[in-house]
């Protein structure tokens, strides 16, 4: 009998309810991929590659899952603006040529600077000069504090999964602030005060 999407989401539902394994997914997948044939649906079969082998794909993990159950639900695919940096360059470009900054990419394995709760509204970010190991930027919601503890060390690349709305702003040049919410609103402006640290 061959596999629906109705098949597949089921199998999403049981990783997100921790019913299965990672393990029991790229079994599944492979045993389909190998005794299936060629499936007829496009949505059906990508599931089924992404699911076989995570390394050349994406992450199995409960963030992608929900992912995969949008785009086996909906047919909207999210999941390379949640999995691959490279994704938002060309955005990060456009909002440097529109804000006139000078595009300066980030190595996404540097830290930058967070505040709990990234998914809260409105998200703050702004970039001082770079220290060793880290890119400047410092992203936050809710109110600033000047507390010790109030940011933390993340690596840039882990904000892919947490807020990849986000990454299109972090071409910005040393100086650059943004504000920012999930209903398009947008704030971008130069302080020259952010190039001094102390």
């Amino acid at each position: 009998m061959p596999v629906t999407r109705q098949d597949l989401i089921q199998i999403c539902d049981q990783f997100l309810n921790d019913e299965i394994s990672k393990e029991q997914i790229e079994n599944y997948a492979w045993t389909i991929i190998t005794s299936e044939g060629e499936l007829t649906d496009e949505i059906i079969d990508e599931t089924l590659i992404d699911w076989d082998n995570e390394n050349m794909n994406f992450p199995i993990n409960k963030a992608n899952m929900q992912l995969w159950k949008k785009r086996l639900t909906t047919g909207i695919d999210e999941l390379p603006q949640h999995n691959i940096w490279n994704v938002h360059i060309d955005e990060q470009k456009e909002i440097c040529k529109r804000y006139n900054s000078k595009w300066t990419p980030i190595n996404n394995k540097l830290l930058i600077g967070v505040s709990d709760n990234l998914t809260a509204e409105p998200i703050h970010g702004l970039r001082h000069p770079s220290d060793k190991g880290t890119t400047g930027w410092f992203i936050w919601t809710g109110d600033y504090s000047e507390a010790d503890d109030f940011f933390k060390p993340m690596c840039a690349e882990h904000l892919l999964q947490i807020r990849p709305q986000i990454i299109k702003y972090l071409g910005l040049d040393i100086g650059f602030r943004f504000l920012a919410d999930s209903n398009s609103f947008e704030d971008i402006w130069y302080d020259e005060t952010l190039k001094q640290v102390d």
